[in-house]
């Protein structure tokens, strides 16, 4: 019995945890996987300087930033905000609040070719209302692209916009796909199923 027990508690949580995919600009792509309290970001793409996604706002209106910069050694995560309206999006660090941007040390990039690889993590809401912006699931929300020419904070060289709801489910917009592989999951679950039968 506890055998079923877990094996049901193993798909169960598996499918619950869904990854969607969206294409931004400029050959990027952002996946993304609510595990609440948390979301977890994967951004991929080529570019020899600053990337950053903002959130909420409009335009550099009230938009809280994830920016990405690279250090020599590692990829360096910001937690961003111009929630006053001052055109300067700057350091939440700055504005007496924590940078609440987790970056994966697996993250990557290769100054050769631009290419950038970055995993990383935020609280949904971080409780700095002065400085962040809560996503809300299941919410239409603005979402925020851009790309800088180097690794100075100055203007950006490419900017975009969208509306993006932020699901824990599989996301029927067809601009949006989902790339988690449930039936490859139901697999590996399986055979986990099977290993436990054995012992």
């Amino acid at each position: 019995m506890k055998q079923i027990l877990l094996f049901l508690t193993l798909v169960a949580f598996t499918l619950a945890q869904v990854t969607n995919s969206v294409q931004l600009s400029n050959g990027f792509a952002l996946t993304y996987q609510i595990s609440s309290p948390n979301i977890i970001f994967t951004l991929t793409g080529s570019n020899q300087g600053y990337v950053a996604l903002g959130f909420g706002g409009f335009g550099m209106h009230s938009i809280d930033a994830a920016a990405f910069r690279w250090d020599g050694t590692k990829v360096v995560g910001e937690d961003r905000t111009n929630l006053d309206n001052l055109q300067v999006v700057e350091l939440d660090t700055d504005q007496g609040c924590v940078n609440n941007i987790t970056v994966d040390p697996t993250s990557t990039y290769d100054p050769s070719t631009g290419q950038w690889n970055i995993k990383f993590s935020r609280p949904l809401n971080t409780n700095e209302a002065n400085c962040d912006q809560i996503i809300q699931p299941e919410t239409s929300q603005n979402l925020a692209f851009a790309l800088f020419n180097d690794f100075t904070w100055q203007r950006h060289n490419s900017q975009n916009y969208w509306q993006l709801t932020f699901s824990a489910n599989a996301q029927s917009n067809p601009t949006i796909s989902t790339t988690s592989s449930q039936l490859t999951q139901l697999t590996y679950i399986t055979f986990l199923f099977g290993l436990i039968i054995l012992i």
